[in-house]
């Protein structure tokens, strides 16, 4: 990105452009059409097909693809957290899945007629991983497929935080156990799971102003040698006029 676009970008988002689903973390094109979230208390946002009816299938987790960043590429610190929790995600969505379903659906990674791609969307950690400044966070996309229409049955998107890695990974893995709870009707012999009405997202209240995050992120562009200290100030000038 050259500098200039870079500084527009960052003025951009200090005088507080509306972020989209869960800060702009959710890109609902990796999902593809038809694909309408809702809030979820346990997952985020979910969607699933009206009628989803997963009777007499079974569910094969595939690998998953190379993380995302939605929100532009990140430094070294996310990059690295990101290394220490991805090679466990994919143990932790099985056995969790598994947890949840309790066997109404079989999950495997080589078999399956229906297929549940992951992905990393964002992840943010911290120069120490177990004295962090701030949460580690981690987004993750998820969304079942019909492997012979392509169809998507499912999807799933959240936000998870914790204070370590060790703390991430349970989060997960607890939040993949509630989303097998989500699919077991559907797969269930008391029959499909039934739409309900579709209700709208509520608008989220406007969060205070992070002027020291703000601060951070504009040295660290600068560090980087990014922008220079000139672009630098009045990035710097106009975060701490918004914060008054």
């Amino acid at each position: 990105m050259q500098r200039s676009a870079l500084f527009l970008f960052a003025s951009a988002m200090l005088v507080g452009q509306s972020p989209g689903l869960d800060d702009g973390r959710l890109d609902p094109s990796w999902f593809g059409p038809g694909v309408v979230f809702r809030p979820s208390k346990a997952l985020g946002f979910q969607w699933l097909k009206p009628n989803l009816d997963l009777r007499n299938r079974s569910l094969r987790l595939k690998d998953w693809e190379p993380a995302a960043w939605v929100q532009g590429p990140r430094g070294g610190k996310d990059q690295t957290f990101l290394a220490r929790v991805a090679p466990g995600l994919p143990a932790d969505l099985e056995r969790g899945l598994k947890r949840g379903l309790k066997g109404a659906l079989p999950v495997s990674t080589t078999l399956g007629d229906v297929v549940l791609v992951g992905r990393v969307a964002d992840a943010l950690g911290s120069d120490d991983d177990y004295m962090a400044a701030r949460p580690l966070t981690l987004s993750f996309d998820l969304k079942l497929v019909d492997p012979d229409s392509g169809e998507v049955l499912a999807a799933f998107h959240d936000t998870i935080t914790g204070p370590n890695t060790d703390a991430i990974s349970y989060h997960f893995g607890r939040w993949c156990e509630a989303m097998g709870r989500a699919l077991a009707p559907a797969a269930g012999a008391q029959g499909p799971v039934t739409s309900v009405a579709a209700k709208p997202l509520p608008v989220p209240a406007k969060p205070a102003f992070d002027l020291e995050g703000a601060l951070r992120r504009i040295d660290a562009l600068g560090r980087d040698g990014l922008l220079s200290e000139a672009e630098c100030e009045a990035l710097r000038k106009k975060a701490r006029d918004k914060a008054k």
